[in-house]
């Protein structure tokens, strides 16, 4: 390949590249800045998870982490509740907020397991205002 043409190739690339990052940028109207009623939310719930949940020892969430992914470009801010063990394995519980009132859901297999009328509670209250780990 000739020198003008890896110039060009680059200088194309480079275009492309730039173009793209613009299509991505601006496209999505789900970034922090849009749902930022929902990353707040979901921020209590992250702390008041950890407090309660991982930091207190709980024999029920024994053996998970608890991860936000508030910063999202594309998607719902979520947290995941995961396997310690399998961190990139699918998550046990999903906590996804959105809309206008903004609004928690929750869903995964641990909802079926001992602990799932607790969870449903917990995130009841902490999405009401509460930060308390009981009723």
């Amino acid at each position: 390949m000739s020198k003008g043409m890896m110039r060009l190739s680059t200088a194309a690339g480079v275009a492309l590249l730039a173009a793209v990052a613009g299509c991505q940028s601006g496209g999505h109207k789900t970034a922090a800045g849009e749902n930022s009623a929902a990353v707040a939310l979901l921020q209590r719930v992250n702390a008041n998870a950890h407090t309660c949940w991982v930091r207190s020892k709980d024999k029920d969430f024994q053996g998970y982490s608890v991860i936000p992914e508030l910063d999202t470009q594309a998607g719902k801010p979520r947290i995941l509740v995961v396997d310690r063990k399998a961190a990139q394995g699918l998550p046990k519980l999903v906590i996804e907020a959105d809309g206008k009132p903004v609004k928690a859901t929750a869903y995964g297999p641990l909802l079926n397991q001992p602990a799932g009328g607790r969870i449903g509670a917990d995130l009841k209250r902490w999405t009401g205002g509460s930060n308390s780990c009981a009723a």
